[in-house]
């Protein structure tokens, strides 16, 4: 049987083929003809090889800056590394602004290293749905090291810490966002926390501060607190010392994390398709509503609209 065209861009994508790579990237963000296909053809074939980092925290915190000096580091190593950035979407377009491919500039004439912007797509903060696809993809490349730098200002943070191995939080000391993720419980999230721009007159106390949010963790379970001033390289030695130190721990939690996300594709997918097939009727349906005064409810058209979904593929 002769192979499908998304088949043959799997094949492409797997002998190592950068422009083809892109281009699955490109069907799967977008969602062009075939982009399912491609998806699991990519789900089949990703591979474990990867180390995968995610890079969270506030706007502002300088994750971008730091994501470069960590592929810097890891280039020097000799590692082949891949990065998924998350920027703003353009609200005309709803792909990416560009703005962290500009950022990391440096190394884009470098063939080991391959650098995606992508859109949020409506999604405030965390990992969206596109960037989850994606990573599969990324997955059945030969990448070293794959770094996914996250919006990181939504209500529901902890959901990447399920999708990479290593979780990074980026905090910057006398910033309102960064006090109250601190304050907020954030340890959870994090496998180690970076206090970025200690330069700062406020970072020792804003240091102090975070490891007082440990509260009665013992000592030996608290993640690694490390300070860096990015943008000159400061802290980065210690930084990638501390990562290395985690990945032990962390590749062991590989099976219950690859539980967790199972999980949270199907119910995401399940959901997406329902908003998918309910969308169009939606508005007609709360008209009805509307016009009903009261005599018909939101909640018996709920049930309505979900009772005539069929869950068959498009």
């Amino acid at each position: 049987m002769e192979k499908s065209n998304m088949q043959k861009l799997m094949d492409k994508i797997l002998s190592g083929d950068r422009r083809a790579f892109a281009q699955g990237i490109s069907v799967i963000e977008d969602r062009r003809k075939g982009w399912q296909e491609l998806l699991n053809e990519a789900y089949k074939n990703m591979n474990d090889h990867a180390l995968i980092i995610g890079i969270t925290g506030p706007g502002g915190a300088g994750k971008s800056t730091l994501t470069d000096k960590i592929i810097t580091e890891y280039r020097k190593l000799g590692k082949k590394v891949g990065v998924i950035a998350v920027d703003p979407s353009s609200p005309f377009s709803g792909g990416a602004v560009l703005g962290d491919r500009v950022r990391m500039g440096a190394h884009n004439t470098d063939a080991n290293v391959f650098i995606r912007s992508l859109g949020s797509r409506g999604c405030i903060g965390g990992i969206s749905e596109g960037t989850k696809r994606v990573l599969y993809l990324f997955k059945t490349f030969d990448f070293d090291v794959i770094l996914v730098e996250s919006l990181g200002v939504g209500q529901d943070e902890t959901e990447i810490t399920n999708f990479v191995d290593v979780t990074l939080v980026a905090l910057v000391p006398g910033f309102g966002d960064s006090i109250q993720m601190a304050k907020a419980g954030i340890q959870e999230i994090g496998d180690i926390f970076i206090v970025n721009k200690s330069d700062h007159p406020d970072a020792e106390l804003f240091t102090n501060q975070l490891k007082f949010s440990f509260g009665d963790m013992p000592i030996e379970e608290r993640p690694p607190i490390i300070n860096t001033v990015a943008s000159e390289g400061k802290g980065l030695d210690e930084l990638m010392e501390a990562i290395a130190g985690v990945v032990p721990k962390e590749y062991a939690r590989r099976e219950e994390k690859t539980k967790r996300r199972i999980h949270i594709e199907i119910e995401s997918e399940i959901l997406e398709k329902i908003m998918d097939t309910a969308r169009d009727v939606i508005g007609q349906k709360a008209k009805l509503v509307f016009d009903s005064e009261n005599k018909i409810t939101p909640y018996d058209v709920a049930a309505e609209i979900i009772a005539g979904i069929s869950f068959q593929e498009k």
